[in-house]
């Protein structure tokens, strides 16, 4: 009779590296400008910045020429895009009366006249997000808070933190309407990244302080799904030894979140949160010479592995956008001082090595498999070379193995090494 006595599993998280290379975005901005990256209802994928060189404002579409839809801008700084459900896509810029905005409604090609909002405080415009209902939001700050906009022209307006000084703010509207901001601010001796939930009149309702943290003046990433989930990444520690994506809902941390580890240096990690349209969630981050990126399919409560690219240069600035699609990707973008580069990253594989073993007769026959996994999700389109061999994975992403050091590898995902014992 033959049965089964025992499985041992060996779980390999190993990192995964990319071989592309990054492609030139544009030369002549400064270490400021943080592209803004929106991919459309269409599938399209926007990427817009400032340059000081003609105070310029550019976009490409579909990682085409630059093509500049404002010249002469005394102020060109931080821009950002947003797409409402009517399909409108709103950019909005700062100028010398305040903050302007263009409109296209043709997945953008072309793009309106500008318009003056209601804003007329000079200053990047640091975030922006849309409501299910289609109302914009928008962000500014300075010495005097944090203002937050609501409307297609930022009708109203309130200071979320009226003290010295907030920066770095990102915008989030989850699927019930709710408003939030998150913020770096030195006003605490401890460094504070504050989050806080907004109210109908968008005054603070309640706020989490996570600290401490070392002084980190670069955006602090605020997402929202469409299930109701908002996560917000910062640095833990003084100094930081990593980051941590932190889940919430209804305005209230639901969980720990997920910690990533390695190697910072300078001014790491900058970090990015990015969603794509089946809600998979991407964070993206700088660190020791390298941008690492990893994808949670399961809303934040995991990652898959993370994938690891070296940058030649310093990295000030990091921005990134869900691409749709299977397995689908991300598109990255990072400013190396004088430059932006681009290049889209795939999800990390991982590959969980186990053994089982069934009695036959008096004898134990001991099985070898592995399994390629996607945040915990198998991937069935796998292969696992060792040995000389290909063997190919089953549906559930597995497959029968020698002993020995083998890589798998499936289209569209980054390869992992492990090693079957």
């Amino acid at each position: 009779m033959r049965r089964t006595l025992v499985l041992v599993v060996l779980a390999s998280g190993l990192i995964a590296a990319q071989a592309k290379a990054w492609t030139p975005l544009v030369a002549g901005v400064q270490n400021t400008t943080v592209p803004s990256m929106l991919v459309t209802q269409q599938g399209s994928l926007l990427v817009a910045w400032d340059s000081p060189v003609g105070g310029t404002i550019s976009l490409s579409r579909d990682h085409g020429a630059a093509r500049v839809l404002l010249s002469g801008d005394p102020v060109a700084n931080r821009v950002q895009l947003v797409q409402q459900p009517s399909g409108a896509i709103q950019l909005y810029y700062p100028n010398a009366q305040g903050v302007g905005r263009l409109t296209s409604t043709d997945d953008g090609q072309t793009w309106s006249a500008s318009t003056q909002t209601q804003s007329h405080a000079v200053g990047p415009v640091n975030a922006a997000a849309v409501a299910p209902d289609g109302t914009p939001y928008f962000a500014q700050d300075s010495t005097s808070g944090v203002s937050v906009f609501r409307g297609l022209n930022g009708e109203a307006v309130k200071n979320v933190f009226p003290r010295c000084c907030g920066y770095a703010e990102s915008l989030a509207v989850d699927s019930n309407g709710l408003p939030q901001v998150a913020f770096f601010s030195n006003a605490d001796p401890d460094g504070t990244f504050l989050y806080e939930r907004l109210g109908p009149d968008l005054s603070p309702t309640g706020s989490v302080p996570l600290k401490p943290t070392a002084q980190h003046t670069d955006r602090v990433p605020l997402v929202s799904d469409r299930s109701g989930n908002t996560f917000l990444a910062w640095p833990p520690g003084n100094p930081a030894t990593g980051l941590t994506v932190v889940p919430f809902r209804d305005g209230r941390p639901a969980g720990d979140g997920v910690s990533f580890h390695g190697t910072l240096t300078g001014g790491d990690p900058h970090m990015t949160l990015a969603l794509d349209a089946q809600d998979r969630l991407w964070i993206v981050w700088s660190g020791g010479g390298a941008v690492h990126a990893a994808r949670s399919r399961s809303h934040g409560r995991d990652f898959g592995a993370t994938v690891s690219v070296p940058v030649a240069g310093t990295v000030y600035q990091v921005s990134a956008a869900g691409i749709d699609g299977s397995p689908g990707s991300t598109d990255v973008t990072v400013n190396t001082g004088a430059s932006v580069l681009e290049q889209a990253l795939e999800p990390g594989l991982s590959v969980r090595v186990f053994k089982t073993k069934k009695k036959a007769g008096t004898k134990t026959v001991v099985t070898r498999w592995a399994q390629a996994l996607d945040d915990g999700f198998p991937v069935a389109a796998a292969t696992f070379r060792i040995r000389g061999r290909t063997i190919h994975a089953d549906a559930a992403g597995k497959a029968k193995v020698p002993v020995g050091s083998g890589k798998a590898a499936a289209p569209g995902y980054a390869g992992a090494s492990f090693r079957s014992h």
